[in-house]
């Protein structure tokens, strides 16, 4: 049986490998290394540190130290860390490394970097998707209270506001029964489109569920996120196409209820909720296309304000 060259198996293999001798310099760098870091063999071999490869000095000294633990496999080996290396572009790409110490007087060892860039997007994507309302493309209810708990937190702890708007389509069911559930939906996108372009950066737009949507405020009073109620209502109005203002040539219309109120933090989510559900009611009961606004309860004392 003929034997293998082992640089002839370092060159064909697909993930990069690097070998550094014992005081970290670069002495094997195969074709895959090169094209996953943007460097030249030849232009690093006998010349770069491994370090250089690294985020910071310290993040190349753990992983000699880890070699030489058994915290990742035996000693004089290391199997399946994760850390991330710079490209020569300047690029943080995350990696799966696993290296063995070749030859333990000189302290030279070699590396198989596994790049993990498809898995981290994938996984990215996977996040996204498990907070995000398809649809609209707004975050979903389970976001919505995860969230929630946090504002509350920081607002009772800076003492600072966090309103919430609560509101949903007056006449929805119409749009859907006159003129069909696609139509309906992109009354939803329209929603979700409106919301991303009025709303501040540190806002948080909610689809609660169906046609209920959720506007998390934080560091804002009562009355500003009223304002900012009545700018959603009003852009709503103008944009979507059978909004009860535009006049559109069809039977169904459809126009915002809007409910607004704000907390110090020191209640619970299902407190603030229901107190914003109750204003965007008021609001509908009124005849729809408007915004209410219902003060955090004094005692017993619940008061509704119409804007």
């Amino acid at each position: 049986m003929r034997s293998v060259d082992g640089a002839l198996i370092v060159s064909l293999c697909p993930d990069p490998i690097i070998g550094v001798d014992g005081s970290g310099v670069v002495r094997i760098f195969n074709p895959a290394a090169e094209a996953f870091l943007g460097y030249r063999a030849q232009d690093v071999v006998g010349s770069l540190s491994i370090s250089k490869i690294y985020p910071s000095l310290d993040d190349a000294r753990k992983i000699k130290k880890l070699i030489y633990s058994d915290s990742y496999g035996a000693p004089g080996s290391i199997e399946g860390f994760e850390a991330t290396l710079i490209c020569s572009d300047g690029r943080i790409v995350p990696i799966r490394l696993s290296a063995v110490v070749v030859d333990e007087i000189e302290g030279s060892s070699i590396g198989f970097f596994h790049d993990l860039t498809e898995r981290h997007d994938f996984e990215r994507q996977l996040q996204i998707l498990s907070v995000t309302d398809e649809l609209t493309g707004l975050f979903n209810q389970r976001h919505f209270y995860s969230v929630m708990a946090k504002e509350l937190d920081r607002a009772k702890r800076y003492q600072r506001p966090l309103s919430i708007i609560c509101f949903d389509l007056d006449d929805f069911k119409g749009i859907n029964d006159s003129l069909g559930h696609l139509e309906g939906d992109r009354v939803l996108r329209t929603i979700g489109e409106l919301t991303k372009e009025t709303l501040r950066q540190n806002d948080i737009p909610v689809r609660y569920g169906g046609d209920e949507f959720m506007v998390l405020l934080p560091e804002t009073g009562i009355h500003d996120a009223a304002q900012t109620a009545e700018r959603i209502r009003t852009i709503f109005n103008a944009k979507c196409l059978y909004s009860i203002e535009k006049g559109a040539c069809v039977n169904a219309k459809v126009s915002m209820s809007l409910g607004v109120t704000e907390t110090n933090g020191t209640e619970k989510p299902d407190q603030v909720v229901q107190r914003a559900d109750l204003a965007m009611y008021e609001a509908k009961s009124s005849g729809g296309n408007r915004t209410v606004l219902i003060k955090q309860n004094v005692g017993d004392l619940v008061q509704a304000e119409q804007v």
